[in-house]
């Protein structure tokens, strides 16, 4: 039979039959297909027939043909291995170290040689450092492996030194290799090198933001504005508010699934690449690995993070067009005070005892566009809403620990409350979910908590959307509100948007 024919077929009655004789076959002919393979330079191909020589050789205890295994890699390693592919060079060591015979210090002068020799083959130089450190361990030379980590800690960051020094677009590749040398250092008990290179790597992701292109949509709104100022003309302040919650409402859960589904099938870039979303320091605060095709469904927790990401795009450009237009014309039409509010906050059964005050107060300054101030007084008092709902479900909201101590939910736990889903709108949970606390979403309510929210970043379009939101869930449980769309006649003829008012006149990337 061909030599391919015999491996196949012994090692076939090796793994289903325990042939022991068929396994002393197949090592033997995969051993030669090896080496007729190797010498042609094929290596890749090469390298399958060896793994599964040396594992059943392995497996079986045959000394013999592992004898012959063991002599070809000594004579490698001395002759060869620097003159073939090096990453195949490193699997072939990699192969032989996993055998507790081999004399693995053969194996170090090599690594020293593909270091010193590579060192701008950054994967192949961090593969020969890791692989240098285990043979110090299994020397038992532990000093020795930790100073071998701590090269390569040295190089990481000596790598991205050089990535900016280059060009000041390798910030965000740099930024990676920093981080690995914080890691290695601080793992190898290196803590004042750790320190000092995560103090250079904050330093580099200021330029991360600077150094990235953006795309920059110029928007034609001049039919939106118009299809506003047609549908808030002639109306009560009290009219207007209901208007504004008629341009916004809460997605349906399974038709935001259903579509982040199709548009992460739709682009197949989503499926090979994690996404890294990065604040305005350049730092990755969170990083979303791709949905499995096949079954996009099989880690929902994942989903939803891709789904928080999608709800977001589609709010940022809800609250810049529609919410902000909406406001600029209230804001025009009348002199806002806070007590013009009470309609939407007095008697609201969905806002808890003595904070329908704060409550008006803080919608007052948003609509009267100090944003800044209002999403510092709505973030933690939705937050409390939120509770306060799940209370009335009939949920605790806090723990009991074993010294007697109680302590109070935190928000993402509350939202996993099953008696708040139960008992309200998941639609509505969902949205404020992300909005206030997810790092996949606008996260508002940690980025108040943490003081880290610019002003600028307030009359943003998600907070612009997250504010009017505020306002529809309130309308929902205001009595004024529903009689407002049970009697106005004007409230009734409403000019739903068209997807034609809003268009694209210019894409600018920079």
């Amino acid at each position: 039979m061909p030599l391919g024919l015999t491996a196949l077929l012994s090692d076939i009655l090796w793994t289903q039959k325990r042939d022991y004789k068929a396994s002393q076959i197949a090592a033997q002919s995969y051993f030669e297909l090896f080496k007729t393979a190797f010498s042609k330079k094929e290596y890749h191909e090469s390298l399958n027939h060896l793994r599964r020589a040396v594992c059943i050789s392995t497996q079986t205890n045959s000394k013999s043909i592992y004898a012959q295994l063991y002599t070809w890699f000594c004579n490698f390693i001395t002759n060869d291995a620097m003159n073939i592919d090096l990453f195949i060079s490193i699997r072939i060591m990699e192969l032989f170290f996993e055998n507790k015979n081999t004399d693995v210090s053969l194996i170090i002068p090599v690594i020293d040689n593909i270091i010193s020799l590579n060192g701008k083959d950054v994967l192949l130089v961090e593969q020969a450092y890791k692989l240098k450190a285990q043979c110090f361990y299994r020397l038992k030379k532990d000093q020795d492996a930790i100073q071998t980590n701590v090269s390569l800690a040295k190089y990481y960051f000596e790598y991205a030194e050089k990535l900016v020094s280059s060009n000041g677009l390798e910030a965000l590749r740099a930024d990676a290799f920093y981080k690995k040398a914080v890691n290695t250092y601080r793992n190898n008990g290196e803590s004042e090198k750790a320190e000092t290179v995560h103090r250079r790597l904050v330093e580099v992701q200021k330029t991360i933001p600077q150094s990235m292109h953006t795309l920059f949509l110029t928007f034609d709104t001049h039919k939106a504005i118009d299809n506003i100022t047609n549908n808030m003309a002639g109306l009560t302040f009290e009219e207007c508010i209901v208007r504004l919650t008629q341009y916004i409402g809460f997605e349906s859960y399974e038709d935001l699934k259903k579509r982040t589904i199709k548009e992460h099938k739709q682009d197949i870039t989503k499926s090979l690449f994690a996404t890294g979303l990065l604040n305005a320091e350049g730092q990755t605060i969170i990083k979303i690995a791709p949905l499995d095709d096949t079954n996009p469904e099989s880690d929902m927790e994942l989903l939803k993070l891709h789904m928080f990401q999608n709800a977001l795009r589609v709010q940022r450009i809800i609250g810049d067009i529609w919410v902000r237009n909406c406001i600029h014309y209230i804001r025009s039409a009348f002199e806002i005070r806070d007590d013009m509010l009470d309609f939407l906050t007095s008697n609201n059964c969905i806002i808890p005892e003595g904070r329908s005050k704060i409550f008006r107060n803080a919608l007052g300054l948003f609509l009267r566009g100090e944003y800044y101030e209002a999403l510092h007084i709505l973030a933690p008092q939705m937050e409390n809403l939120f509770r306060y709902i799940a209370k009335e479900s009939g949920s605790l909201t806090t723990t009991l620990e074993d010294k007697g101590i109680q302590k109070v939910y935190l928000l993402k736990s509350v939202f996993a409350l099953p008696e708040l889903l139960d008992s309200y709108d998941n639609d509505i949970l969902f949205a404020f979910r992300g909005l206030l606390n997810e790092q996949a979403s606008a996260n508002i309510r940690n980025k108040i908590a943490h003081g880290i929210i610019e002003e600028i970043e307030s009359a943003s379009g998600e907070c612009l959307f997250f504010g009017a939101l505020v306002i529809k869930l309130l309308s929902l449980t205001s009595h004024t509100c529903n009689e407002i769309l049970a009697t106005s006649e004007r409230i009734k003829n409403f000019i739903i948007p068209s997807s034609r008012d809003v268009t694209i006149i210019d894409r600018k990337k920079t």
